[in-house]
């Protein structure tokens, strides 16, 4: 079994008050364009009403009411403001992990039980999952990211592949976050450090926009550059590290008819370092050394959002991803996409309906050389569409009626077929349907249960590898272990699961509550078969697990105390081999994040704290115990001035040593600070 069980739409809604990241309250939903306010807009001209509002999960609705647990990280939280790695983003979120050593090209996401292969990442809406062995699947500077979405659950019905544990989404900064009201264009510069890496960057940003309404411009250019040294983890012990980044984000707009738009946008990412060969490892070693490393990686897309009426809106998308890693050899992952999505709204009176539906196709094609191992020439065709139909009928209690009902209705089909330059090929399809009922006695209250199925299709390199595993050895005078070798096996199966997912939520005064269990049934996940006699490795379908758990999250913001918001959030991830009946390795422990922010001078000065708690945990790879940790961050954000905004973070007050459920170290203390100034 492995460590961690292995397994873009639209993003417009900000988190209610029941969030473990509060929004200020003038920032409640966010359109596709970055407009703001009580019901978002597609367009300069055409108004979406509230059943059309869109969250990261590419289902219409308010957040309250989504029949899922969601997390959102916003722009101006200090710890995406502060952030120079995923690891400082998304630290106080309960139940999401970042294993590795601290460096940003060695960082995978865990989330419910499913490692970098079952959580879908897309940026932008676009996929990032480059499979590279112990190196990270995506790339970022959280310098770019105005928000961060993190939809828990099987999700294969709305994205397809990989969604297995649910889908983290980022969205890049455009000119609208910026813009002042009544201005035109702006500069920001914004210098950043933390201590913990001694790392010290800065971002330029650029932006701007000409006229109103149809002809309209906005256009956005930003640059980052940051330079850190060895990364200190928890304990004192230092990861080698020598790194500078060199980001690029550029953004444009045309408003070209009153409901429709097009935008184009470019993301470079541009990291050179000096680090051990295996990233996730603290410390270099004699079978680990030191290498030069450069990772390169772009992302492009042309975009075209079409409403032709207040219910109604379609958004297409072309796409160029690009990932590229050179150290002792080079691999280069190359993605193009074409990809749509809709929202139609109906009222049939005492029936409403909302149809979301869509359609991709991708071709991603592998390009190793200079002596790349386990990396393939390989490519990957996938094409897709899929449907989701909520029909909403029934009165609120209070209206006469036994409450408001929604079914929801929705499949997706998922083709893909690879070969590789020798010829081997493999042919696929998948169906992932799903089922929910959700009932909403008052506007107070709304409770849910629901069925999806999920699947992650086998890598290319799980595929096809040929190459060299690792060089064989000598354990003594009369027993000498042969070099391994990868066996291909293009017979290999996608993972599956099966979940049964129930939860409520209610809002009401002060107080607001979300909750949901999970229970989860995986088959053929995929492994690694080693023979160390006969020289050989290969990826094989092997394990059927039993995954359960819950989230909840409480929020209070009294009204005696108007300046005070306040959260406890919980999560636990267990799991079981449902053949052997063992606990399966590394498990997620029982994890609490509590939190109280205090406003001042008109919020415009915030001290916050975060604490984040867990129980000792298995880790059952090795047959240790790991022990819990309390983790205590102080944070303040203030916004000096209208130009002027100051972030800081104190994590790890303590300097407490502590362990994630991958074994490694987590962080150690560490200052984040982050000052802006805009004009």
């Amino acid at each position: 079994m492995k460590a961690v069980i292995s397994g873009g739409g639209w993003l417009a809604l900000a988190l209610c008050a029941s969030a473990t990241q509060a929004a200020p309250p003038d920032t409640a939903a966010h359109g596709l364009d970055g407009a703001t306010g009580p019901y978002a807009t597609a367009t300069d001209g055409v108004r979406l009403e509230p059943p059309l509002l869109v969250t990261g999960t590419r289902l219409p609705g308010d957040v309250h009411r989504a029949p899922m647990i969601i997390d959102v990280i916003e722009r101006d939280d200090p710890a995406l403001a502060t952030a120079t790695r995923w690891e400082d983003v998304i630290a106080q979120q309960p139940g999401v992990h970042v294993g590795g050593s601290g460096r940003r090209n060695g960082q995978f996401l865990t989330l419910r039980g499913f490692d970098e292969n079952g959580v879908l990442i897309v940026m932008d809406g676009v996929r990032q999952d480059i499979d590279t062995g112990h190196l990270g699947n995506f790339f970022s500077d959280p310098g770019l990211i105005k928000q961060v979405q993190i939809a828990r659950g099987a999700l294969s019905s709305l994205y397809g592949g990989n969604a297995m544990g649910g889908v983290v989404s980022l969205t890049t900064v455009d000119a609208d976050d910026l813009l002042a009201r009544g201005e035109d264009g702006g500069v920001r510069l914004s210098v950043s450090g933390a201590t913990a890496a001694d790392e010290i960057g800065s971002h330029i940003t650029l932006f701007g926009r000409q006229g109103q309404g149809v002809g309209a411009l906005d256009g956005l250019v930003s640059l980052g550059y940051s330079d850190s040294g060895d990364i200190r983890r928890a304990g004192g012990e230092d990861a080698e590290e020598d790194a500078d980044l060199t980001s690029l984000l550029a953004k444009g707009g045309w408003q070209i008819a009153e409901n429709q738009r097009l935008s184009a946008s470019w993301q470079h990412y541009d990291e050179d370092s000096r680090q051990p060969a295996n990233p996730q490892v603290i410390e270099a070693s004699a079978s680990n050394p030191e290498v030069d490393r450069e990772v390169v990686s772009d992302n492009a897309q042309l975009a075209h959002l079409w409403s032709p009426s207040a219910t109604t809106r379609l958004e297409t998308r072309a796409s160029l991803s690009r990932q590229d890693i050179d150290d002792e050899a080079s691999r280069t992952l190359t993605r193009y996409g074409l990809q749509s999505d809709g929202v139609h709204h109906l009222d049939h009176g005492w029936l409403n309906q909302t149809l979301v539906f869509g359609a991709e196709i991708e071709r991603a094609s592998q390009d190793p050389s200079g002596g790349a191992s386990g990396f393939p020439d390989a490519d990957i065709d996938t094409g897709s569409v899929y449907v989701d139909d909520t029909l909403t009928v029934g009165r609120y209690v209070d209206d006469g009626g036994i409450g408001e009902f929604d079914l929801g209705l929705g499949a997706r089909y998922d083709t893909y077929r690879a070969d590789d330059d020798a010829g081997r090929d493999s042919d696929e399809d998948q169906i992932s349907p799903k089922v929910r009922l959700s009932w909403r006695p008052s506007d107070a209250w709304v409770i849910y249960s629901g069925y999806a199925e999920a699947f992650r299709a086998p890598t290319l390199t799980e595929l096809y590898a040929n190459d060299r595993h690792f060089a064989g050895f000598c354990a003594g005078p009369f027993f000498c272990v042969p070099d391994n070798f990868w066996i291909p096996n293009p017979d290999l199966d996608p993972e599956t699961s099966k979940t049964w997912e129930s939860g409520f939520g209610w809002q009401q005064g002060d107080w607001s509550l979300r909750a949901s269990y999970f229970d989860t049934k995986a088959d053929d996940f995929i492994d690694s078969s080693v023979d160390i006699i006969a020289g050989t490795t290969q990826a094989v379908n092997v394990a059927r697990a039993h995954l359960w758990g819950y989230d909840a999250r409480l929020g209070w913001q009294p009204g005696a105390l108007p300046p005070l918001d306040t959260f406890v959030a919980l999560s636990r991830v267990s799991g079981r081999d449902r053949d052997s009946g063992a606990d399966l390795e590394r498990q997620t422990p029982l994890e609490a994040t509590l939190g109280a922010d205090w406003h001042f001078a008109d919020a415009a000065l915030t001290l916050a704290w975060r604490g984040r708690f867990a129980r000792d945990f298995d880790d059952t790879g090795d047959g240790t115990r790991l022990p819990g940790y309390g983790l205590n961050d102080l944070q303040l954000s203030w916004q000096a001035s209208a130009p002027l905004s100051a972030s800081l973070r104190l994590a790890n007050l303590a300097d407490q040593e502590w362990y994630r459920p991958d074994g490694s170290l987590g962080d150690g203390r560490s200052l984040l600070a982050n000052l802006s100034y805009q004009w």
